[in-house]
């Protein structure tokens, strides 16, 4: 079985978000998504093509706060 791709975008996913890369494999892609927030503090997300959905998200920076409802990801192990 094919692992499934993500793809890594920066900004808010409802305001013109810049995609950054695809990463095969969701425990990958966090890492990476995670990786990239730390070198470039900002807003990121992965996102599903397969669910169409928003899967994990990451704030990172001192002037950025998340919003507690967005502290977890959603609907993912």
């Amino acid at each position: 079985m094919e692992e499934l791709t993500f793809d890594i975008f920066r900004g808010d996913p409802a305001h013109n978000p810049i995609w950054l890369e695809p990463v095969k494999g969701l425990s990958i892609a966090r890492q990476q998504m995670e990786q990239i927030a730390a070198k470039k503090p900002g807003r990121y997300f992965l996102f599903s093509v397969q669910s169409r959905s928003v899967l994990a998200t990451v704030y990172t920076g001192e002037n950025l706060r998340q919003p507690e409802s967005e502290l977890t990801t959603a609907g993912v192990a």
